[in-house]
């Protein structure tokens, strides 16, 4: 018996090994695995991140290496949903990665530092080389300030408004220094909200946020969320969307910038800047100074008043600090962090504000309508306070189940306007606004869902001696909101959002805003969103000084998004196509006399905003992209509001709003590779545009060399000279149509072509 089975225990220890090689060939065919490397904004590797896939009840779990790798194999074939934490830096739950029998899957990610002032989640996730799909309900657009000012760009404005179903208003014209403001989805800026660092900017003058001058180098991202879709905690006071402003943070490792920049019509620039950590303390600092000689300087015409000569100017000059402090406590977990951020402007306005009185003869020696002197002088001091800490027991990556934020911010705007016809206009008159914002945050991640409680208290002290005459110079309001929200995954395929807002005005009373978001995964390449909602604006304090009758304007939204990978292959090409309708009820209605004072105000009628937004993202061979967009913008009255008040403003029933062009569209070419990158922007506008010019397109165009930590880039803005008259033309833009006939509009004029040079070194 010993003998036989000497003989035959080879052979069989053999067939079980190949028998157990055999089922573990099977099994492996029929799983497969996640591989990945995850890393800071800066591309420097996260130790000790645990990322976790979750398919329906089957989870997945990893930890990053040292060098930031991590493998996770023997998945079952399915969509996943990604959930990455790590200490110090921003939660990561939106992003869908597909895994195939048989096969790898790479997963790039690139993780925020940890922040309190994100609208929406953050974070960078690619997937075999493109980027991966959103489960987030609402559509959104998320800019690189830091690549912008590294390529020349001195004003964030420059690319707002390059961004579809979003129009920058220029109240006074388009020469630089007069006023800009951004519309999302409709004709009313302050139906926009815009946030510093998550905290509301907009004032109660006009209702809007002056976007001129705000200096890319300061911020390390802009988001621009379109919409109301419930996973944006904004307020429920916004039709459109909203737009944030996220100034640098400190940095797990100490890095440094240094920044130059000159360019035509005496254009300089120069930035320093400073993040990292030393020991439990994070600090980031920047400075920026912008000087500009402007292209109308010392352009002499003779005052049509008094019949001298007067010299026309349109100098600024800028300087933007920023200084943040962060304590990190519990390892990590939770933070105190102190910010302080100022820009001091001062802009000469008298070219801007002045006019040809023959438009024939705009030229020097030319008789000009003028505002001799005329300038703005600003600033705008603002101090924040924010504490983040780890509530409750951590979860098994050991980052904490639950988080409570709270923040404070006292900000300040001071506007002085020597010169300025104080009637001109309501943007530019000596004015305060004065705002504090208190809010209280709660987050807790359970499994499959996120529970967030918020809850906000906004001061406001507006002095506007000219504005809110006859009334006290002086007024105030408070705002109070709280948000409920439950995002809730029940399998991979089908993500719930739920959220409720109350808020309420000592200006108008209350509001209930309940809004709802259904998102379906059929794969891993295609996502439909759909969503609807309601949302209000409240009336402003000036509005309420000449009505105070005066109520909130009221809006019911619905969207449908679908967003695909189109394609196979190395490089597939990415579609997005977002389709909205806002319907708006009691919409504040206003019209003024010549002398720009306000005639008539009152809620009246109802609104239609509604359109469709188009996105393609095609990477080509080599580091080639080409991006393209189109969106139709239409917003019009449903009702004649002459029809409800003879006294109502010139609008007409199904027409579309003025200055909201009904279409437009960019493209862009990009070579990105072995540090060279190349790069040309078109962007078309439609008649019916802010300009109240013919349809046009702008080029502007980019070639920029990196040298190990160095990048000298030549950029090139308004390459074909579009609209460079100096001056805003009276009457000489589109007529508008008008019951009572054509109505003559002023044609607004862009600065001429330029050019600059930068040069960005990295320490």
């Amino acid at each position: 018996m010993n003998v036989m089975l000497r003989l035959f225990l080879p052979t069989i220890c053999a067939a079980y090994a190949a028998l157990c090689f055999n089922v573990g060939q099977a099994a492996a065919a029929d799983t497969g695995s996640l591989r990945g490397f995850v890393a800071d904004t800066n591309g420097h590797a996260i130790s000790g991140a645990h990322i976790k896939a979750e398919l329906g009840h089957s989870s997945f779990a990893a930890t990053s290496a040292s060098d930031g790798s991590f493998t996770i194999e023997l998945m079952q074939p399915g969509v996943y949903t990604l959930d990455v934490t790590a200490r110090g830096f921003q939660r990561v739950s939106d992003d869908i990665v597909e895994v195939s029998a048989g096969e790898t899957s790479v997963v790039s990610l690139a993780l925020q530092p940890q922040s309190a002032s994100a609208m929406a989640t953050l974070g960078r996730v690619t997937v075999n080389g493109t980027h991966a799909l959103s489960t987030a309900s609402a559509p959104t657009t998320d800019l690189d300030p830091q690549d912008l000012a590294g390529r020349g760009v001195e004003q964030l404005s420059q690319i707002l408004g390059d961004q579809i179903a979003l129009t920058l208003t220029r109240q006074m014209g388009g020469a630089p220094g007069l006023p800009e403001s951004a519309s999302i989805r409709g004709p009313d800026p302050s139906e926009t909200v815009v946030h510093i660092d998550g905290h509301q900017v907009n004032n109660s003058n006009t209702g809007d946020f002056d976007l001129e001058l705000m200096d890319p180098a300061e911020y390390s991202s802009v988001q621009v969320v379109y919409g109301i879709g419930p996973s944006s905690l904004v307020g429920a006071n916004t039709q459109g969307g909203a737009i944030n402003f996220r100034t640098i943070e400190p940095t797990t490792q100490d890095h440094g910038l240094l920044r130059f920049s000159a360019g035509s019509f005496g254009t300089f620039g120069e930035t320093a800047q400073a993040t990292g950590t030393d020991g439990q303390l994070g600090y980031a600092l920047s400075w920026h100074h912008y000087t500009s000689q402007g292209e109308t300087r010392d352009f002499s015409v003779i005052d049509s008043k008094t019949g001298l000569p007067i010299d026309l100017g349109s100098g600024v000059n800028a300087l933007s600090t920023l200084a943040k402090l962060r304590y990190t406590l519990g390892g990590g977990l939770g933070f105190a962090e102190v910010t302080y951020r100022n820009m001091t402007a001062s802009r000469d306005l008298s070219a801007g504000l002045s006019t040809p009185v023959n438009l024939a003869n705009s030229h020097e020696g030319g008789v000009f309508d003028t505002s001799p002197g005329a300038s703005d002088e600003t600033t705008t001091p603002a101090f924040g306070i924010d504490l983040s800490l780890p509530v409750g027991a951590l979860d098994p990556s050991g980052a904490a189940s639950a988080t409570v934020v709270a923040r404070h911010l006292t900000s300040t705007i001071d506007e002085s306007t020597p010169n300025v016809d104080p009637a001109l206009n309501p943007y530019l008159i000596d004015q305060r606004d004065r705002i504090n914002d208190d809010s209280l945050e709660y987050d807790r991640y359970a499994g499959d869902s996120t529970l967030t409680l918020e809850g906000d208290v906004r001061a406001e002290q507006l002095t506007a001696p000219v504005v809110l005459a006859p009334g006290p110079p002086t007024q105030s309001q408070t705002q109070r909101s709280f948000v409920a929200r439950d995002e809730w995954s029940p399998n991979s395929h089908l993500h719930y959002t739920l959220a409720a807002y109350s808020s309420r005005y000592d200006t108008f009373g209350s509001s209930i805003d309940p809004r709802v978001a259904f998102v379906w995964t059929p794969s891993a390449n295609a996502v439909l969103r759909a969503s609807i909602g309601s949302g209000f604006r409240a009336p402003l304090l000036a509005e309420r000084v000449f009505n105070p009758t005066l109520t909130a304007e009221r809006t019911t939204e619905y969207e449908l998004g679908y967003e695909a990978r189109l394609g196979d292959g190395e490089h597939p090409v990415s579609g997005v196509l977002n389709l909205y309708r806002t319907n708006l009820r009691d919409p504040i209605f206003f019209t003024v006399n010549p002398d720009g004072s306000l005639a008539f105000l009152k809620n009246l009628g109802s609104v239609v905003y509604q359109g469709a937004e188009l996105r393609f993202d095609a990477p080509l061979a080599g580091g080639t992209e080409l991006q393209a967009a189109y969106g139709v913008d239409i917003a019009y009255p449903v009702d004649d509001p002459f029809a409800f008040d003879p006294a109502a403003p010139n609008v007409v029933a199904g027409e579309q709003f003025q200055s909201i062009p009904p279409h437009k569209a960019t493209v862009s070419a990009i070579h990105d590779a072995n540090g060279l990158l190349e790069r040309l922007d078109a962007t078309f506008e439609s008649s019916n545009n802010e300009l109240n010019r013919p349809a046009y397109a702008m080029f502007n165009a980019t070639v920029a060399e990196t040298f190990g930590q160095t990048q000298i880039a030549l950029s090139a803005l308004n390459l074909t000279d579009q609209f460079d008259d100096r001056f805003t033309l009276p009457g000489a833009g589109v007529p508008y149509p008008t019951p009572s006939g054509l109505s003559p509009t002023d044609a607004f004029s862009l600065q001429a072509r330029s050019v600059s040079i930068t040069i960005t070194h990295r320490l």
